[in-house]
């Protein structure tokens, strides 16, 4: 049965309320003058929901609301006021109030949040039994994440696959383009043959072309006996360029010559050989740029440009972050040898408030970090690097164009609804960052879970 604290300085009322709120007998009410004593109570028992004005005597609404939501973020709470404005609504909400009630205020309306609240409680509690019981959600090849973003990717995968067209993947580094690669390669015809990787950044420009396609003894100072390449290792398999706009433009006429013709001659020899091996190719440059700028080719660009496939910045799909850390605690714990742990509701709050402009590889080390450094057995946002925890305690700062500052721009305030004002800050927010639900939630001061919510509220 979830607990409910319902706090109300006038007596006539909060007696009111507790009549109101024995027709609902799911709940445990306990009712209190002040936040202070709620706070008192709440080391014996800790709610599920708070009910509260949002003047009190003593200590306030929106101080009382901060001051739970440090010590549990997961309890829920909803304000009553009889001063409506625009400010001390929004201000709620962005301290963590899941909604607001404005005296007086009908007791079906009261009841109706309440068994809606009631209803995502329950959900709650089932959904947490069912994550114990089942796994990340893991796609083939290591795909990890159930965002739209992720899903898209994966049936794109899916499609290209079983052809033999070139593809090129692109995106931020630490995206996991050579993940996607893997999963082309898996999902293929050529899963039983090799699938060879290349990272043209890290391979010395003068030995690029002997790893790519051998060499014959004596043909350079070294060249002690006959190497084969990496085109010759793949076979029938795949090769996957990584880095492919780091290669030199002496070497791009010869690969464009292997797309072309499917064939190339070892270093020194003069005999040509065939390939069959299917091309990925990956890279975090912008290409059109570099053919602009003349250090890489047009023609090569359109050969390899046969399909192409985005890997997403991590910050575009913040909805797979608890999938991903999980992820990451299991392979790191399994690699090290450490005792797994359980990410808290705070230290994914943190993770979320971040840019990750490493993406998840950058996510994996700060994982790895927190594994190691932490002492308990639960992962805390102490345990994570000072600048994440940094980032996340800054908050929104106070001329952020989509705060309350620009309430009045495009919505007149003197006919308004604060249910109208809040949908129309959240749709200024989410324009401004061009459809970011991250950068959206940080302007306007609350979390992702929390805009999500909001907007669901609004049907935005």
């Amino acid at each position: 049965m979830p607990t409910l604290f319902l706090i109300e300085d006038e007596l006539k009322l909060r007696k009111l309320l507790v009549r109101s709120l024995t027709d609902r007998p799911q709940w445990e009410v306990h009712a209190f003058e002040t936040a202070e004593e709620a706070l008192l109570k709440s080391k014996e028992i800790l709610p599920d929901l708070i009910l509260t004005d949002l003047r009190l005597p003593g200590m306030g609404g929106l101080d009382l609301i901060r001051t739970i939501k440090e010590k549990n973020s997961e309890i829920a709470i909803l304000v009553m006021t009889a001063y409506a404005s625009v400010s001390s609504a929004v201000e709620a909400l962005r301290a963590g109030a899941v909604d607001y009630l404005i005296k007086p205020f009908p007791n079906e309306e009261l009841l109706h949040v309440l068994d809606r609240l009631e209803n995502e409680f329950r959900l709650k509690r089932e959904n947490a039994t069912l994550k114990k019981r089942l796994e990340v959600y893991e796609g083939p090849s290591g795909l990890v994440g159930s965002s739209e973003k992720m899903r898209k990717l994966d049936r794109l995968i899916s499609k290209v696959a079983p052809t033999q067209s070139t593809v090129l993947i692109r995106g931020e580094s630490g995206t996991g383009k050579e993940l996607i690669a893997r999963a082309i390669h898996d999902r293929s015809g050529r899963s039983d043959q090799p699938l060879v990787r290349v990272n043209c950044a890290a391979i010395p420009e003068n030995l690029l072309e002997s790893e790519l396609f051998g060499h014959k003894k004596g043909a350079f100072t070294g060249a002690t006996e006959k190497r084969i390449g990496r085109f010759e290792m793949a076979g029938e398999g795949t090769i996957f360029l990584d880095e492919i706009g780091e290669i030199p433009p002496n070497l791009q006429v010869k690969l464009l010559r292997v797309l072309q013709e499917r064939e190339f001659e070892p270093v020194g020899s003069s005999e040509t050989k065939k390939t069959k091996a299917r091309v990925i190719a990956a890279t975090n440059r912008d290409l059109e740029t570099a053919i602009e700028e003349g250090t890489f080719r047009e023609d090569l660009f359109y050969r390899l440009n046969v399909v192409t496939l985005e890997s997403p910045r991590l910050a575009d799909h913040l909805e797979d972050l608890p999938d991903l850390v999980t992820h990451f605690i299991q392979k790191i714990c399994e690699r090290e040898g450490l005792s797994p742990k359980t990410p808290s509701e705070s230290f994914l709050e943190t993770l979320e408030s971040w840019d990750w402009p490493g993406n998840t590889r950058e996510l994996e080390n700060v994982i790895e970090s927190s594994l190691i450094m932490g002492e308990g057995d639960e992962l805390e946002e102490g345990d994570l690097p000072s600048h994440i925890r940094r980032s996340a305690s800054k908050g929104v700062k106070t001329n952020s164009p989509s705060g309350i500052g620009a309430v009045e721009e495009g919505i007149d305030l003197e006919t308004a609804t604060l249910d109208q004002v809040e949908r129309h800050l959240i749709l200024k927010a989410l324009e401004r960052s061009n459809g970011n639900q991250s950068e959206a939630a940080r302007s306007l001061g609350m979390t992702r879970r929390a805009l999500g919510y909001r907007r669901e509220k609004h049907g935005i």
